[in-house]
């Protein structure tokens, strides 16, 4: 089967919702969040997180996007809900569906990916102020459930 090119991609991407998954990673050094280094929101902190693969299960995507944006594995905790992510100022983003999950980290050693992401990572016991404005509405509970 052959991968689609980025035009295609961003094509059909913008035709359709996209299925994504966003990791709450909590222990008692607090909420793992990411600074971004790549569009959109550059040097905004965020959730580990990201597109669901074709074929793949939810929860595999879940453990796939902690091992590749933080180096961790993780323990599923629980799904917290389902958050809507309408963006269309942004080149590539339209209609977003985004399972939250609570997880809690088991082992690893902990590492950004700029490839995912970031490459700056830290735990947070209070919110920065500099954080993508939809991961901070999904911690003040504004999710479908």
């Amino acid at each position: 089967m052959r991968k689609l090119t980025t035009r295609e991609f961003h094509y059909i991407f913008k035709k359709t919702p996209r299925v994504t998954v966003d990791l709450v990673i909590k222990d008692r050094r607090g909420i793992l969040l990411i600074k971004r280094d790549i569009r959109p929101d550059i040097g905004k902190w965020h959730f580990p997180g990201g597109t669901v693969y074709y074929k793949e299960r939810i929860l595999d995507a879940v453990k796939r996007k902690a091992r590749e944006e933080t180096g961790l594995q993780i323990k599923i905790k629980k799904l917290l809900g389902v958050f809507d992510i309408m963006r269309y100022r942004e080149p590539g983003n339209t209609h977003i569906v985004d399972l939250i999950f609570l997880v809690r980290p088991i082992r690893g050693k902990l590492r950004g990916n700029k490839k995912f992401g970031g490459e700056t990572l830290k735990f947070f016991k209070r919110l920065p102020k500099n954080m993508m404005i939809e991961h901070r509405q999904i911690l003040q509970g504004r999710l479908i459930k």
